[in-house]
């Protein structure tokens, strides 16, 4: 999905958690948002299907904050935490 429409669902009160987890070590961080019914989305690019990946922790972050987050939730492997954004 597009910011927008995720943006518009945050407001619309769908989501319950945003999470953010490694593409891989080296290629950086995607961000997935958990509905209350227990379904994930993905934040795709402007133009095209594929899930935006961003560079940064700090990055994902920022975006989750835009989109209304005051909580991300982090993931990287058995290790998990919650970062204020």
């Amino acid at each position: 999905m597009q910011e927008r429409e995720i943006k518009l669902l945050f407001k619309a009160g769908v989501f319950d958690s945003c999470q953010a987890a490694p593409v891989s070590m080296a290629r950086g961080w995607r961000l997935k948002f958990m509905t209350k019914q227990n379904e994930v989305m993905t934040l795709d690019l402007q133009r095209s299907r594929k899930e935006r990946e961003f560079k940064s922790l700090d990055g994902a972050a920022a975006v989750a904050r835009r989109i209304g987050f005051e909580w991300l939730n982090v993931h990287i492997g058995d290790m998990e935490w919650q970062e204020k954004v």
